[in-house]
């Protein structure tokens, strides 16, 4: 008979993450340490067995700032004092881990591969899948896509899996990545990673803990529940009135996992307010304080292009008041474009840079090694790019 066990699924902190360099750089660690501390107090009162973390604790790839590590450490060693700690990598996870490995007691396990990892005292076993980056598979199988040749890499692993599979336990995906149905999320970049299609998910599932997408997401197309939980705090504007969640999990015999979000108070509001031509600076600080709530809120600022001057956005970036400031500035155009130039536009969107290359290498009759290795070192230049941005 499988044991009760209560699971708290949380992903994507991104300590460390400094938003809205462009205007005016806020440092959210403040932000995310209270958050963190909210979680930590729901996960003593709701007496958890498990914590699972599926993915991106870090911003920074490399070299994550001390302030960000050291909180990472105190958090999940408090949180393993009274449940286990499962953390699989995300992107963006700082590739030094190890140094954090050997101050961890035993009850937080860190997964970069896909071991499973089972936990005898709840009876639960948790199948990690890390990050699945698509620079690692390009020109390892050559005459094949890159999604068959990862089709048949995990469909071997998932084989593997089913060695471990045991009627008392619960079985657990612990992944970060993108399903297939879920690519036109913001966070999902189909030239850097590999979508995992539902027809191709494992077998003999209970429950799957997802990260990567920020939002929190219920998916239902699955055999089995899966869920995002959202990151601590909301970090861009397309997602203005949105608060962090976390997920409290519990799985019973014979019944469907139960999922609870709970939702981060500590989260900072964010909107948008729109400068018409007849506001002033006092017009617009009054219509702020109509709209803050709590003890965060960050605004971004539409303005016309005819109303902008530099004494303006001089005024802008020193506004701000207690619990508020303006940290994006948008300008509205009235210009209009020709339609020749949105057309052109939208043409060369349709293409990557890798298609461009083999439509050239196509019509000069250059051979197809070319076009793989082009492939390669595109997406490891990419992906470096990535790691100076975060870095």
């Amino acid at each position: 008979m499988k044991k009760n066990l209560k699971v708290l699924h949380t992903a994507d902190w991104h300590l460390g993450l400094v938003s809205w360099k462009g205007f005016k750089g806020i440092n959210r660690l403040e932000e995310q340490r209270e958050c963190l501390q909210e979680m930590l107090k729901i996960a003593q009162e709701e007496k958890v067995d498990l914590v699972l973390h599926a993915g991106d604790l870090f911003h920074q790839y490399h070299n994550p700032p001390r302030d960000a590590i050291r909180l990472a450490t105190e958090v999940l060693v408090e949180m393993s004092r009274n449940a286990r700690v499962v953390w699989v990598m995300g992107n963006h996870d700082w590739y030094a881990i190890e140094a954090l490995q050997g101050i961890f007691p035993n009850s937080i396990m860190v997964s970069k591969n896909f071991t499973p990892l089972l936990i005898e005292d709840f009876g639960v076993c948790i199948y990690p899948l890390p990050y699945l980056s698509l620079s690692r598979y390009l020109g390892k199988c050559p005459g094949k896509s890159i999604q068959e040749e990862v089709a048949e890499v995990l469909a071997e692993i998932f084989q593997k899996w089913q060695q471990h599979y045991h009627p008392e336990h619960w079985h657990i995906l612990l992944a970060h990545c993108t399903l297939e149905d879920l690519a036109f999320y913001k966070e999902a970049n189909i030239t850097r990673e590999i979508f995992l299609k539902t027809a191709e998910l494992p077998r003999g599932i209970d429950y799957g803990a997802f990260g990567h997408l920020h939002g929190l997401i219920p998916f239902e197309k699955a055999p089995f529940p899966i869920y995002y939980p959202s990151s601590l705090i909301c970090d861009t504007f397309q997602k203005e009135g949105e608060r962090g969640s976390f997920l409290i999990v519990e799985f019973k015999e014979g019944q469907k996992p139960e999922v609870r979000p709970y939702y981060f108070s500590s989260s900072a509001q964010l909107f948008s307010l729109l400068l018409e031509e007849t506001d002033t600076i006092n017009n617009l600080e009054k219509e702020i304080a109509s709209r803050v709530q709590g003890k965060r809120n960050y605004i971004r600022l539409r303005i016309k292009e005819e109303l902008l001057t530099p004494e303006f956005i001089s005024e802008i970036r020193n506004l701000e008041g207690e619990n508020w400031q303006i940290v994006s500035l948008e300008v509205l155009s009235h210009k209009v474009e020709t339609e020749d130039l949105s057309e052109k536009e939208r043409e060369i969107s349709k293409y990557t840079m890798p298609e461009l290359f083999k439509e050239y290498c196509q019509r000069n009759n250059l051979p197809e090694e070319l076009q793989g290795l082009f492939e390669i070192y595109y997406h490891q230049v990419l992906e470096e790019v990535e790691r100076d941005a975060t870095g």
